[in-house]
């Protein structure tokens, strides 16, 4: 599936290709479900003037269309550098609570990341997830 660039056909695909409760976009955007509807039509005439109000909304939009359309091992290694560098986490902290080598965290890190193998990955990406979960509160607000 083509990429979408523009906010209203993303949160369309959002709905339509990955059926994406539309309750659940109501509350995470803070829009009745009507406006969920008219939004993903393309008319975004009922949206406030302001655009910091426009570009918030418009970012959570985004950010829920990449988490369906990115790349998995970039969004994994971009979550673990925030582990490293906004909380202050080891590479052998990360590595010893998901159960893995620091050697396997330090190949996932690469430019270009070197292979490592999907049950690495998995453990990895579950210990992360979870961390940032739990830390979620001492991170700055979109």
């Amino acid at each position: 599936m083509d990429e979408k660039n523009n906010v209203t056909e993303q949160l369309k695909e959002l709905i339509t290709v990955y059926g994406f409760n539309k309750n659940t976009l109501s509350q995470y955007l803070g829009l009745p479900l009507d406006s969920i509807e008219d939004l993903s039509n393309g008319n975004i005439d009922f949206l406030p003037d302001d655009c910091s109000y426009r570009f918030r909304l418009f970012n959570k939009i985004s950010f829920l269309y990449a988490s369906a359309t990115e790349d998995k091992d970039l969004k994994l290694t971009a979550f673990l550098q925030v582990l490293l560098s906004h909380h202050g986490l080891s590479k052998k902290t990360i590595a010893a609570m998901a159960g893995v080598e620091t050697k396997d965290i330090e190949r996932l890190l690469s430019n270009p990341p070197k292979k490592v193998s999907e049950e690495i990955k998995f453990k990895i990406a579950v210990t992360v997830m979870s961390l940032r979960f739990f830390l979620k509160d001492c991170e700055p607000q979109l």
